[in-house]
């Protein structure tokens, strides 16, 4: 039998997002939305889990997040999981 993998996805990290836009007083989900350049329902989704971040939101984090001084912002805001 063989044995069945499952397939890699990236999962974006809300809480921690929320943490680091929570001083820039981004408390609303369309606030946040609206900050990354990304449609509220896209948003949404990926924020609940529904559907993975794509390369457009992806990047929208790390230009909007990105910090010179710790170059590790795609590991701080997204983790990659079988499934």
């Amino acid at each position: 039998m063989k044995e069945q993998t499952g397939r890699p996805v990236l999962i974006f990290d809300a809480k921690a997002f929320d943490a680091a836009v929570a001083d820039r007083g981004y408390d609303k989900q369309e606030d946040k939305a609206d900050f990354l350049g990304v449609s509220r329902s896209s948003y949404s989704k990926v924020t609940r889990g529904l559907e993975q971040p794509s390369p457009k939101f992806i990047a929208a984090v790390l230009i909007k997040l990105s910090d010179p001084d710790s170059p590790d912002t795609l590991n701080r805001f997204f983790k990659a999981e079988i499934r």
